[in-house]
């Protein structure tokens, strides 16, 4: 997926700013805002096509009973669980799908037979990471989601002329950073429209414990 660098971020939003370069206050503010935004980005669907993981086989632990933690060795820690499967999922044949709660342990699948199943396949959004950049901003080859990269550069900057005061200024650029993330919200809604990941149809077949 394409992305775009922290540096041409904290560059274009010194160039709204209008400025050469921030001061090292400024900086540090700056790369805040970045972060706070970025997270905002995330948060705001379930459904970022970059941060998905679709019918990933996980160990379904006994204690507690019939829960699949947040954590397992050698894979991505979940972030939020989206649906889980008995089998692996969107193949040729229908695979059945279990209800499930989360608490701090992980997510508790309800129905399953814990002497016959030792796995289940789950589709999950991964954990938010924020931006490690701290210093070199404006060279910083960290790589910026491209889908984010306007939104965090125009909200971060409302940010900033909101702490200048500039109040009327800063929700003018508020303004503009919602209608691009808007855009890419509309994208993900179509894509996801047209896929099954986040459907779920209850059948007969799909809702037995089996």
């Amino acid at each position: 997926m394409q992305t775009r660098t922290y540096g041409d971020l904290f560059k274009l939003i010194q160039s709204l700013a209008g400025v050469g370069s921030f001061s090292t206050d400024e900086q540090s503010d700056v790369a805040n805002f970045i972060n706070r935004r970025f997270f905002e980005a995330f948060q705001t669907s379930p459904s970022w096509i970059r941060y998905i993981v679709v019918g990933e086989e996980r160990t379904v632990g006994t204690s507690p009973a019939q829960t699949i933690p947040f954590t397992e060795a050698s894979k991505n820690n979940i972030g939020e669980f989206i649906r889980i499967h008995r089998k692996q999922p969107f193949l040729n044949n229908s695979a059945v799908e279990y209800d499930f709660y989360v608490d701090a342990s992980g997510a508790h699948i309800l129905n399953q037979s814990a002497t016959t199943e030792g796995t289940a396949f789950v589709t999950y959004k991964k954990v938010f990471s924020a931006f490690s950049t701290s210093s070199a901003y404006t060279t910083s080859t960290e790589e910026v989601p491209a889908e984010f990269f306007h939104y965090i550069a125009h909200a971060s900057y409302a940010d900033f002329l909101r702490m200048d005061g500039q109040t009327s200024k800063a929700i003018t650029e508020e303004q503009i950073a919602g209608n691009y993330l808007a855009l890419e919200l509309e994208k993900v809604d179509i894509q996801m429209n047209n896929s099954t990941v986040n459907k779920r149809f209850r059948t007969y077949v799909n809702n037995q414990a089996r």
